[in-house]
């Protein structure tokens, strides 16, 4: 039977769900108009999801639109203050309850999963958490200060307190459940997502148009690096790769040129800036600074191909990003980005390995543009198939 009703704590119109769909409050960290990070994801999701399930949401910060596709019970968790903060959520948890939500899916929020776990005798709710990468990865210079330390304890305990901890890809399993001292019996998989709609190739005059708008010329091998500018995500290899594959590149092909362009902020901006200024590169490195994602599809397709020279990942969303465009890949095994590209992708280097990205980006760059044109279909292929949101949809409906 459906019905409808209004959510005393919200005021928002509700339709009420058939009692056999399960039901679940999904907690988005951010969402807004111009989102950089990979939370622009989560709508595709939620939609997908919402199919499946008796969906709510409860946006932590941001703007997020009045409604979203799939979602019954939209809520946006009040206070700004770090105390007003915490009120909010346990009125957020409180009004989820009252509307009959007892189960949780949470990712990156440590705050709601505290008060979810402090709240738990209240309302004996159940926690699903998403976990995934080393966060013990950091720059040699930096010691691990008592604020990481208290982080790194906070955590475990978090991690062992609630029901399930849920990570991705394959190899991420065993390594989480090590690392946080989780019982492989408690460990769920999960995948990431991408919206092939959104992330999809361009045709030639599109890609032509694109190039020409971004003041990229048609003899330049363009590789694009998209991430958060940090030591983890290998952004002080950049400058040195740049110059090593310009090297290489342009001795063997004089008519090439090689340009490396980065969208991303972050604490190694200012090295990367005064680095993008040194005459000895040329000019070649690009600076876009943080690029919201909905302009990011556009960017990869445009770009020959997408370099990721990481030491830590977890799930990198970069990599579906890529594929879904159509664009090779160049990545590290950090993590599980060798899960993501596939057992016979042959673009993956060592973790610090300069000299093999450089001998993969040499590969494609020389490559015939015919042939590096037919990587593309098969790894936008395996991220519709493999990554799409209704296959991490139907994985979250079966952990309920």
């Amino acid at each position: 039977m459906v019905g409808t009703r209004r959510d005393r704590g919200s005021g928002a119109a509700v339709t009420a769900a058939p009692d056999a769909r399960p039901r679940l409050v999904y907690v988005v960290p951010h969402l807004s108009e111009n989102e950089s990070e990979h939370f622009a994801h989560i709508p595709a999701l939620l939609a997908a999801l919402g199919s499946r399930v008796d969906l709510a949401a409860a946006v932590e910060r941001g703007s997020p639109p009045t409604r979203l596709a799939g979602v019954r019970l939209l809520l946006r968790v009040p206070g700004r203050s770090r105390l007003g903060r915490v009120l909010g959520t346990a009125l957020t948890i409180h009004r989820c309850a009252r509307a009959g939500y007892r189960t949780y899916f949470l990712r990156y929020s440590t705050l709601f999963v505290t008060v979810l776990i402090l709240t738990y005798p209240l309302y004996r709710h159940r926690i699903l958490l998403w976990r995934s990468g080393l966060p013990d990865v950091r720059e040699p210079e930096r010691r691990k200060s008592l604020r990481h330390r208290l982080q790194d304890v906070l955590n475990r305990v978090t991690a062992r307190s609630v029901h399930c901890l849920v990570t991705g890809p394959e190899t991420m399993v065993p390594i989480m459940a090590g690392l946080w001292g989780v019982p492989r019996h408690r460990m769920r998989l999960l995948y990431n997502d991408v919206d092939a709609g959104r992330f999809a190739p361009l045709d030639a005059e599109a890609r032509h148009t694109a190039r020409k708008r971004f003041g990229w010329n048609g003899d330049e091998f363009v590789m694009l690096f998209v991430h958060r500018l940090s030591y983890r995500k290998g952004a002080r290899l950049l400058a040195p790769l740049l110059a090593e594959v310009s090297r290489v590149v342009e001795a063997a092909d004089p008519d090439v040129r090689v340009r490396l362009v980065v969208a991303g902020d972050g604490p190694e901006r200012p090295r990367l800036e005064r680095e993008a200024s040194d005459p000895a590169l040329g000019g070649r490195m690009q600076l876009l600074g943080a690029v919201p994602n909905h302009d990011l599809p556009e960017l990869y397709a445009a770009a020959d191909c997408v370099v990721m020279p990481s030491y830590e990942e977890g799930f990198p969303r970069v990599l579906l990003e890529a594929m879904a465009c159509g664009t090779p890949v160049v990545t590290t095994d950090a993590g599980g980005s060798r899960d993501v590209v596939g057992a016979g992708y042959p673009y993956v280097a060592r973790v610090g390995d300069l000299d093999g990205l450089v001998a993969h980006l040499r590969s494609l760059a020389v490559m015939p543009p015919e042939e590096r044109c037919a990587l593309g279909p098969r790894l936008r292929r395996r991220a519709q198939e493999k990554f799409s949101p209704q296959r991490a949809a139907e994985m979250i409906e079966a952990m309920l």
